[in-house]
């Protein structure tokens, strides 16, 4: 358990832990509420994504697409880097020497097992593009960034968006694909090719972690806030918003008057003007938009990870982030079961791929799968919660990284030589070194 709080205002960020025993109900503090009411909100919205179709008959956007695409999984990384402040709080200051070298081991075991389970994700062969091995390593590349000063990361963020993005565009069409491009990575093919595998999880994949670091340094800084505070909220609603408005009207500056568009069509005669608005409204149909011009780093079309996108998704998750903290600053009951569903999203992820897997659901009536998926998801997560605590995966994960933090942060003593004192001295294998002497002086 950690130690106590150092001031009242943090005291509300600090959730006890019972002495033994799982917990008889889910009751967060107001910061974790939050947090993981925004986790679901993220998972509940990536699972809209995959269920429901990307258009409707009539050629309409869905709205799952139109509200979440490519936004729900970039607030799920905003949280992820939230998550690893929360760490960095529980240390209270002392980010040095092995408190910081454990917490840096424990991180990387953190990602090595999220990877893991990301792998075997891929052997089970759904039209997902699981994101889990990704996260994976996004853990471990947070290593160095770890108990950095938030203008550090804040630096680091727009750095991370722009140079990814104009990587990714040097490096598209000039790097081989792995087999079956259309495949998620798995144990095996990751094995075979490792050198691609490690350039696809980089930059050319469909969550390409240099890139995404963005999200993971800024979410670390909005973790080490006070979360329970309105004002604080209030701003991140506010410079979310603003962020994510900016981006999105200058592309549209940049693609219009400023003639980007036409640029775009010159520069890309094999597809028609149709085609390329098809791109820029609804993304790559691949995880790779063309590299034709440099016109095309200017849109904010879902998944393009371009600078203008990561930086208006990092917008939208701030402000979402705010939002959410607005709304369960009571700490009402009411989104307790969503909460629930926040604290195991790793667990309910796989399961998620599991059900497509299975196909038991009918891809025809998406509202209805939706809703099933959630209202279980909502049911296991409380029932597991109130009974046992941590979901399956998470508690593994927790347990192995906890373990490691723990050696590395107690050193180990030299083994002495021969029988220790205590056991020499029972065993009267103790022998006086001098005699002992009255207090006269005589012996």
């Amino acid at each position: 358990m950690s130690a106590a709080p150092q001031n009242p205002e943090s005291a509300t960020e600090t959730t006890a832990t019972p002495a033994a025993g799982p917990p008889a109900a889910y009751s967060p503090t107001r910061r974790a509420m939050g947090v993981d009411v925004a986790r679901a909100v993220a998972l509940i919205g990536m699972v809209a994504v995959h269920t429901f179709p990307v258009q409707h008959v009539d050629g309409a956007m869905s709205w799952p697409f139109a509200v979440f695409g490519g936004r729900a999984a970039a607030l799920f990384a905003v949280l992820a880097g939230v998550s690893i402040a929360f760490v960095e709080k529980r240390s209270r200051g002392q980010l040095h020497g092995r408190t910081l070298a454990a917490d840096r081991a424990a991180l990387v075991v953190r990602g090595l097992l999220i990877l893991l389970i990301g792998l075997l994700l891929g052997h089970l062969e759904t039209d997902i593009d699981t994101i889990i091995p990704y996260f994976g390593i996004l853990f471990i590349l947070a290593v160095p960034f770890y108990g950095r000063s938030s203008l550090f990361l804040l630096i680091a963020a727009p750095i991370f968006a722009i140079f990814g993005s104009v990587l990714r565009h040097l490096l598209n069409g000039k790097i081989p694909e792995q087999v079956d491009p259309e495949a998620d990575y798995t144990l095996v093919t990751a094995a075979r090719q490792p050198v691609l595998f490690i350039l696809d999880m980089l930059v050319t994949g469909f969550y390409p972690t240099i890139l995404w670091m963005a999200y993971l340094c800024v979410g670390m800084v909005l973790g080490r806030q006070v979360l329970t505070s309105r004002k604080v909220a209030l701003k991140f609603v506010g410079w979310g918003a603003a962020l994510a408005i900016s981006t999105w009207v200058l592309s549209k500056v940049l693609l219009g008057p400023a003639g980007g568009m036409q640029r775009l069509v010159e520069a890309t005669p094999s597809l028609s003007t149709a085609d390329i608005t098809d791109l820029l409204i609804y993304g790559p149909e691949s995880n790779l938009m063309p590299n034709t011009t440099w016109w095309w780093l200017a849109t904010v079309a879902p998944y393009s990870d371009s600078p203008l996108n990561v930086l208006h998704n990092l917008g939208t998750a701030v402000a979402a982030i705010g939002v959410v903290l607005l709304l369960t600053h009571s700490g009402g009951k009411v989104f307790s079961p969503f909460a629930a569903i926040g604290m195991m999203t790793l667990t309910l992820y796989s399961a998620h791929c599991i059900v497509f897997m299975l196909e038991v659901l009918d891809e025809t009536r998406p509202v209805v799968s939706l809703w099933v998926q959630v209202i279980s998801f909502m049911l296991f997560a409380m029932v597991w919660r109130s009974s046992i605590g941590k979901g399956p995966l998470e508690s593994i994960i927790s347990e192995a990284s906890d373990w490691v933090r723990q050696r590395v942060r107690t050193p180990r003593e030299r083994p002495r030589r021969g029988k220790p004192a205590a056991d020499r001295a029972a065993s009267g294998d103790i022998r006086m070194t001098a005699p002992l002497r009255r207090p006269d002086g005589t012996s």
